[in-house]
């Protein structure tokens, strides 16, 4: 046997032109100085604007300047931005001992095992460096030299509903307009939430006016006007003052919440409005039957969500529901805290006390996975004080306790004085795949007052119905491919008094393939209700894409109280262009043909707004609806519309460039004169702005068709694109009876100075160069190194009118 032993050597194959092997079909042509050719990957040295990555991690994109290396282009840095991109400078002495302004090229030789490589096609910059040349950072950790406080700018942020009513022979007018409205100037953000509303006669509220910007070296908020205390010791009151909290949002995402789903029953096309602190925070038409409102943003942490069901046949229900935070466990050494001082300030229409006040906060992590926290309330009627343990339990979840004394002086000038114990729970059972979403319960003595509950007894003859106990519960628990099952309770008993809060939910919901069902029972039961609602409800949706693309057919049953059962049946979809277009028929009736109804919408949601209309009928209305949403974003270069607003948003700016999208983005263009609203961003973490680059008009190219911006809270930040207006030209250009040296720069002059364009191109064989972003007149500069001295030609041109349907003109050119 023989064996023969040969030594493997790795091969890798890219893609390499290599300038000697150039052959020209004509001799005319001559070849400049092409020495950054002469390997694989050269490019042309320059500054060029690229995405930086960091260990394959978008971390930038801003101007780098490359210089020719050993295997390519490199990009050259200072210590100083190597810091700040997170190298541990100090860590590595011949990093640390450069001068200031002193730049670096080869990285490799500095930092053992790093390396940069650049794709020039994608302009992305990547840097390989080990992570023990890394500073000690949290994986998601983004510098806050990055964070954007954004550009001067100021909004508002509209919702206009509204509904025309006939009940027999009356008829009636409401209509709600919400108005959240803001300016910002560097990091200060000014606030303000208002609403008007029309309903026989006009009431317009201020609900709140603040202003508001970010301590980053304290990682907390700071505000002043109206705003509102956490919710996470006491319960979350309204005041007038100074606040300053922290805000875990500056945290890395590793390091680091709630609104209730709000379920009734409507027996009519009902107009369900919802207020908490005496406001009117949201307000829709539902049709008959069980509905969900999920989309809710309260104006506090927590706080009880009164909720008021007008039917058609004119009469109301009302129920409390209940919002609360749940606990919050904080790692080791992590410190969370609030400071408020200001007067009480409500709202509902009654007139109640409004005491200057101090109340603090304060949740600090343990070892062993404790957390402590407590707080202190202090006015000149009321004093309070909490403290309570947190407690990480493992795979068992995390158990929260504390107890609040308080002392409340009565307008008689009595003073009761008593104490309020609760307990909080929760967990997620991944081996049962059960989640506990919250899980309290509060028990209070007869003396015990909430502040707000104190400030409502304005006289020796009020009388409060202070809260007795309080339970909570929320849990879902999954069952596999079958579905999963939902069950919710709330109860709130009160002292003095036999009345109670009630509201009970349990589902099934399941689906197989694209069919969903689910069916669920619920009972409410509130102290100004004149009955409990009981309601078993079915629900079914079928997709109908077979014959109708995006759409589906619901049914849903609903057996009451009283024995009638009410069933619905609608046809729901999307339309046109990125389904813009949301539709829905309903047809209805009861058991007893007593409520036959009739329902029909539309919801256009385009790039500057939203606008619904709907229609609805039954034996005892006739109602038509109608809403209106959107934003008014104005900003140094003019005013744009758009969808409605969150609190941190983009501008996006492609001058000229109508009808551009975004990625990631539902139905957002640029406007006639290139500007567009991003209407959401994540404040304090990466967000991506990228053009759909296919939607690029032919006369127009971008330099860079993605940015990455990291915005503070409530910033409006800029994305503003490089774009190349004008032609896209293929010029045949000839110098001295030949042509350009192959290899040459052309751009275009843009002014007399010299000065010229960021778009340019390269030489190619026969004086062929290639251009965008051309004007109809101008100058062609070219340039190129030859026996090492830099030389130039110009080549004025002007294009002829045409009606060529190309997109690419053909010109030639002559350079002197």
């Amino acid at each position: 046997m023989f064996m023969l032993v040969c030594p493997l050597r790795s091969v890798r194959a890219d893609d390499y032109f290599n300038p000697a092997a150039l052959e020209f079909s004509t001799d005319q042509h001559r070849v400049a100085d092409l020495h950054y050719f002469d390997h694989e990957g050269g490019e042309q040295p320059g500054t060029y604007h690229v995405t930086l990555m960091l260990n394959n991690r978008a971390i930038d994109s801003r101007d780098v300047t490359f210089v020719q290396g050993s295997s390519g282009l490199v990009p050259q840095f200072t210590a100083a931005e190597l810091d700040a991109l997170g190298i541990n400078v100090k860590g590595f002495p011949a990093l640390s001992q450069l001068q200031k302004n002193e730049a670096i090229h080869e990285l490799g030789k500095y930092i053992p095992d790093a390396s940069t490589d650049f794709d020039f096609a994608h302009l992305q910059l990547n840097l390989s460096v080990p992570q023990i040349a890394l500073k000690m950072k949290d994986r998601d950790y983004i510098d806050p030299a990055r964070w954007d406080e954004g550009v001067p700018a100021a909004f508002v942020d509209y919702n206009l509903t509204g509904s025309s009513s006939r009940h027999q022979n009356e008829r009636w007018n409401t209509t709600l307009l919400s108005l959240r409205s803001g300016a910002n100037l560097g990091a200060w953000r000014l606030r303000n939430s208002a609403t008007w509303r029309y309903d026989l006669i006009s009431h317009w509220q201020s609900q709140s006016t603040y202003l508001e910007r970010d301590l980053k070296t304290l990682k907390s908020q700071f505000s002043v006007g109206d705003t509102y205390t956490s919710g996470d010791v006491f319960d979350s009151v309204q005041f007038r003052g100074l606040q300053l909290m922290s805000d875990d949002s500056m945290l890395p995402e590793s390091q680091r919440g709630f609104a209730p789903v709000i379920r009734g029953i409507a027996h009519s096309n009902a107009r369900v409005t919802v207020t908490q602190h005496g406001y009117v925070i949201y307000e829709t038409i539902v049709a008959p039957g069980a509905f969900e409102i999920k989309d809710l943003f309260p104006t506090a942490q927590s706080g009880d969500l009164d909720v008021t069901i007008h039917e058609t046949d004119g009469s109301t229900r009302t129920f409390t529901q209940p919002y609360s935070a749940i606990p919050y466990m904080l790692r080791q050494g992590h410190l969370k805290y609030s400071i408020s001082a200001g007067r009480y300030h409500y709202s509902g229409g009654e007139s109640l006390r409004s005491p200057d006040f101090v109340q603090t906060t304060l949740f600090y992590g343990l070892p062993h996975d404790y957390t402590v926290f407590g707080g202190m309330q202090a006015a000149q009627n009321y004093h309070a004080l909490a403290l309570g343990l947190g407690k990480s339990l493992g795979d068992y979840g995390s158990l929260g306790t504390d107890v609040t004394l308080a002392k409340t002086l009565l307008p008689e000038g009595q003073s009761r004085s008593g104490h309020s114990v609760r307990v909080q729970y929760q967990k997620d059972f991944d081996s049962t795949n059960t989640s506990f979403s919250m899980a309290s319960y509060r028990y209070s003595s007869s003396g015990f007052y909430a502040f707000s509950e104190a400030n409502a007894m304005t006289s020796p003859a009020s009388y409060v119905m202070n809260k007795r106990s309080r339970s909570e519960i929320a849990i879902s628990q999954g069952l596999g491919d079958f579905g999963s099952l939902s069950a919710s309770a709330y109860i709130q008993r009160y002292w003095r008094s036999n009345e109670v809060d009630r509201t009970l939910h349990l589902g099934f919901y399941s689906n197989y393939k694209s069919v969903s069902w689910g069916v669920a029972w619920f009972y409410t039961d509130s102290t100004r209700a004149r009955k409990a609602d009981r309601a078993i409800t079915f629900n079914l949706s079928v997709p109908f894409s077979a014959l109708l693309p995006g759409s589906a057919i619901n049914y849903s049953m609903n057996a009451g109280n009283d024995g009638n059962v009410s069933q619905q049946v609608s046809l729901s979809g999307s339309a046109l262009q990125d389904n813009k277009l949301h539709y829905n028929l309903q047809q209805g009736h009861n058991s007893q043909g007593q409520n036959v109804n009739s329902n029909g919408s539309l919801d256009y949601r385009g790039s500057r707004g939203s606008v619904n209309v709907g229609v609805s009928h039954d034996r005892h209305s006739s109602q038509f609806n109608y809403g209106l949403s959107g934003g008014i974003v104005a900003h140094a270069h003019g005013i744009t519309l758009s969808q409605p607003l969150g609190d941190t948003f983009a501008i996006v700016r492609v001058p000229d460039a109508a009808d551009v999208g975004v990625q990631n983005s539902t139905n957002v263009y640029t406007d006639q004169w290139g500007y567009a609203i991003v209407p959401s961003l994540s404040p304090y973490q990466e967000n991506a702005i990228e053009l759909k680059t296919d939607t690029l008009p032919d006369n127009i190219d971008v330099e860079l068709d993605g940015k990455t911006t990291v915005p503070t809270r409530g910033a409006i930040v800029m994305a503003d694109y490089t774009t190349h207006v004008g032609n896209r030209v293929l010029f045949t250009l000839t110098y001295q009876n030949a042509f350009p040296p192959f290899g040459a720069t052309g751009s275009i002059a843009l002014d007399e100075k010299g000065k010229e364009s960021s778009s340019s191109g390269i030489v190619a064989e026969k004086g062929e160069l290639y251009l965008s972003g051309v004007p109809v007149q101008g100058v062609i500069v070219v340039s190129w190194q030859e026996d090492g001295e830099q030389k130039r030609c110009r080549a004025p041109f002007r294009l002829p009118a045409s009606a060529q349907t190309n997109p690419v003109r053909l010109i030639t050119a002559v350079c002197q």
